[in-house]
């Protein structure tokens, strides 16, 4: 029965939003659903929000490459131990995290992903996702 009401919930949501259900956000929000902080010398940063039962939030930034292992190991001391335990995601350094959502240590997302490309001049373009469900 709950998928009728699902279905007509999302229909509903679309008719109001045709085509799109995100919403832009801060970037502090959105990192902060992943338990984590924007990176203090993060530029251009875009994120938007996307949910009709559960949330997700999406965003990319620029950040200095010197301050990228840093920020991953004080965020997400719980990443998948090694690239092999995944598909690779075509980046240059790919971050994925699954925690339990049943855990009383798990707030926000559930499941994250960062993928990181180095850019020449220094600087490491971050795609961020994250949601719960």
């Amino acid at each position: 029965m709950s998928a009728p009401l699902a279905f007509v919930a999302c229909s509903a949501i679309s008719a109001l939003h045709p085509g799109d259900l995100s919403t832009a956000v801060p970037c502090k929000e959105a990192a902060a659903f992943a338990m984590a902080e924007l990176p203090e010398r993060a530029t251009n940063a875009k994120c938007e929000s996307y949910s009709v039962m559960d949330r997700s939030y999406r965003g990319t930034w620029q950040m200095p490459r010197a301050d990228v292992d840093a920020w991953i190991t004080r965020y997400f001391p719980d990443r998948e131990p090694s690239p092999a335990t995944y598909t690779p995601c075509g980046a240059d350094l790919c971050v994925r995290v699954q925690r339990d959502p049943m855990a009383q240590t798990t707030k926000g997302a559930y499941d994250i992903g960062v993928d990181i490309h180095f850019e020449p001049d220094g600087t490491a373009l971050v795609d961020y996702s994250s949601t719960d469900f």
